[in-house]
Order: C-alpha cells, then sequence, then structure tokens
C-alpha cells in the first residue's frame, strides 16, 4: 500500500501541476484573441498524457494489491492443492510443451475428462482459475456488474429485473415492461484468443509456460470483456452498455462535434447525464468513458472556476462530480454524433453469465515455418443490459 500512496502523492502533484498549466493557457486564450502559445499548449498535453499513463499504472498497482479471494465467478478459491489437480495439471503442461501424441497413458488418463475432437483439451480447474483471475484483476466492467454462471447456451432471466411495489391497500399489479423485462435471455458467446510461443521456450525445461499462456489470455479475455460489456453489437458478442435502448436516454452537449467551447464548459451537460437517471441508481452510479474522454474531461471546470476531476488519493479512485470513473477503452472518443460518456448503475443494470469450461488447442502445422506453436483458448460468456433506466448517455450533438 505504501507504494499506492507514494503514487497518488506523485499524480495529485502532477495534477495540480496540470491545473496551473492549463489556467496559464485559459488566461493566454483570454488575452491572444483565443489563442495559446505553442510552448504553453505543449505543457499542457504533455502533462495530461503523463497524467494518463499514471492513472493506468496506478490501476496496475490497486488491482494487483487487493486480489480478491473469490474468482471471477464469485465462487471462493481453493488454495489447497489437490494431489489428483497436480497430477491433471501436470500432464496439462506436458500437452503444452509437446502435443497430445508425445503424452504417457497416465497423462492421458489425467486429461481423460477433456475432449480432443477438435484438438482441444479442457483446462485443469486451477489453471483456469488462474485465467479467470488475471482476467478479473485487469478488468475494469466485470468487477462491478452482476457475474453468474451457467450450463445452458442462453439464459432466460427468471427473476424480475424490478418488482412491483405497493402500500396498504393499493393493488399489486406487475406492468407488461415490468414483465418484459423478465423475459430478457442473455445469449452465451464463444470468446476466442489466440497467442503464439518459440518452439525454444516450449523446449526449455525452465520457462514457465503456465505463468506466461495465464497472464497472455488473462489479459487478452479482459480486454475483449471490457469492449463487449461496453459496445458489444450483441449479434456475436455480448450487448454493451453503450447500445440503441441506452443511447435513448441522453442529454444533448449542446454542440455538434465537442463538449466544449466559448458557451459550454461541457461539465453542465456531463451533470445532466447523471441527473437523466433516477436517484436510486445515482447513489451506486460511475461514469463510463475512454481514457482519451477522461484527458478531455480532466481540463474542464464548472461555473465556478472549480476542477471537477479529482486525482486518486487515500484509497479512493479518480472521481468527475464526486462520482466513480470507469475506464473502458473501446468506449469511442469525442466526436459528432457519438455518445462518448455514460453514467450509471452498473451492478443494477447490468448482468453477466459465465459457462464453466475453458478448453485450448494446440496448433503446430500452420505456424511450423516461423519455428513457433499457436495456443488457441476458448470460453465462454454473455453479457447484456438488464436495466436500460440505470443508466444515461452523453450525445455530442446540439440537441
Amino acid at each position: 500500500m505504501a507504494d499506492i500512496k507514494e503514487f497518488e502523492l506523485e499524480l495529485n502533484k502532477t495534477f495540480e501541476s496540470f491545473k496551473d498549466a492549463n489556467d496559464k493557457a485559459l488566461d493566454e486564450m483570454k488575452t491572444r484573441n483565443g489563442e495559446v502559445t505553442a510552448e504553453t499548449a505543449a505543457t499542457v498535453e504533455k502533462i495530461n498524457t503523463d497524467i494518463t499513463e499514471m492513472r493506468k499504472a496506478l490501476t496496475d498497482l490497486e488491482t494487483k494489491s487487493n486480489r480478491p479471494t473469490f474468482d471471477a465467478t464469485g465462487k471462493k478459491v481453493d488454495t489447497e492443492a489437490m494431489e489428483e489437480q497436480e497430477v491433471r495439471k501436470a500432464a496439462y503442461i506436458s500437452f503444452l510443451r509437446y502435443g497430445k501424441e508425445r503424452l504417457t497413458v497416465e497423462e492421458t488418463r489425467a486429461l481423460s475428462s477433456a475432449s480432443d475432437a477438435s484438438g482441444s483439451w479442457l483446462c485443469p480447474t486451477d489453471y483456469e482459475t488462474g485465467i479467470l483471475m488475471n482476467a478479473y484483476e485487469l478488468a475494469q466492467i466485470r468487477p462491478k456488474v452482476q457475474v453468474g454462471t451457467t450450463g445452458r447456451d442462453s439464459v432466460t432471466l427468471g427473476l424480475l429485473a424490478k418488482p412491483a411495489v405497493a402500500w396498504g391497500r393499493q393493488l399489486l399489479e406487475i406492468s407488461p415492461q415490468t414483465l418484459t423485462a423478465g423475459q430478457k435471455k442473455i445469449t452465451i458467446y464463444d470468446l476466442k484468443a489466440l497467442v503464439t510461443v518459440s518452439n525454444n521456450t516450449l523446449d526449455d525445461a525452465e520457462a514457465d509456460l503456465e505463468k506466461e499462456l495465464i497472464e497472455a489470455f488473462g489479459r487478452a479475455c479482459a480486454e475483449a470483456e471490457d469492449n463487449a460489456f461496453a459496445v458489444g453489437p450483441g449479434d456475436d458478442s455480448p450487448q454493451g452498455i453503450s447500445n440503441v435502448t441506452t443511447q435513448a436516454n441522453y442529454v444533448a452537449s449542446g454542440i455538434a462535434d465537442d463538449i466544449v467551447d466559448a458557451t459550454h464548459n461541457g461539465l453542465d451537460a456531463i451533470l445532466d447525464v447523471q441527473y437523466k437517471i433516477k436517484a436510486t441508481y445515482r447513489v451506486g452510479g460511475s461514469y463510463l468513458f475512454n481514457s482519451n474522454t477522461e484527458a478531455t474531461v480532466r481540463k474542464l471546470k464548472n461555473g465556478n472556476g472549480d476542477y471537477m476531476w479529482t486525482a486518486p488519493e487515500k484509497g479512493l479512485p479518480a472521481l468527475l462530480h464526486g462520482k466513480k470513473i470507469v475506464i473502458a477503452e473501446g468506449m469511442p472518443d469525442i466526436a459528432a454524433g457519438a455518445y462518448p460518456v455514460f453514467f450509471g448503475d452498473l451492478y443494477a443494470g447490468y448482468k453477466v453469465r459465465d459457462r464453466a469450461g475453458i478448453t485450448v488447442q494446440r496448433l503446430v502445422e500452420k505456424y511450423a515455418t516461423y519455428d513457433q506453436t499457436a495456443f488457441m483458448l476458448k470460453r465462454r460468456v454473455g453479457g447484456m443490459v438488464v436495466l436500460d433506466e440505470a443508466f444515461g448517455a452523453l450525445k455530442i450533438a446540439v440537441s
């Protein structure tokens, strides 16, 4: 934690420098007919870029220091290594290094529960857990939404997304809209990741192949999921938070192609997005945008001249208007007609369903001329918005 505190202090100092430089730029605009000297502009952009990189590094530090004792599905991680799991793990490493043709009878038996119809083998439990845990640590959206498991290719939500309520003698009825919410179906999709490994590495007994693959696949899954959960089309991937139904609940920036100009400070429109949704969702709400948008928002001031973006401090994350920020790099940049900013209750409004079982296929011939072996991972996951009213959006448009 000492490293994180030091990092936070350094980030806060850098942000103070940024505010001074940005204030200087604003003053120059007043005295130079809206222009800023090249030196001042370069300083502002340099410090702003530094802060963005520091934010990413701080996020990595925080996730690594707060490794949860529960896996991505919410189940407690079993830290006691069972003997048969170790045998299966050893057999699996042999498969990764040398292929199924060189497995012994005992090793093949240890992997007997895996299917090799397509040349794939089911990962051992601890190997699968390692990939999921790594993906969980690196992901931005998954830790903040509802996550469950399924053994099916699709999940029809069995519980109402929003219960009906009534006081006293009032009749308790369920509206057609609420009934529809209880019939939403989450489709489970294949998520595939491909990585190549040098054959020299496979032949090196000292190389930690398992760790390298877990880290590579974990990072790839985290990035793919963040993008899908944020802006996925919902036809061949999970439905993203930014979709047609949630975009309909928008506030216009008031400008055709930006969020700030001489008459719009930008922050007012973003704050209006908060109040576009009900108070029950604002309480646990977070902002969702990419690093480029955050870099823009970081420069903005409210009507009183205050910066509303605050740097991480004392274990608290970076905040905007006092609300947490979730960085999803797949979100669109600020541009005409885009929806670069969302605000809402991620836990109440979005659900993820995982189908247990991760397989890895070993591909040898295709990359043999490069003296490399490829590994293709496949896992199955679905996600969708279950409560549209839990989200509000900012649209870059005049109205």
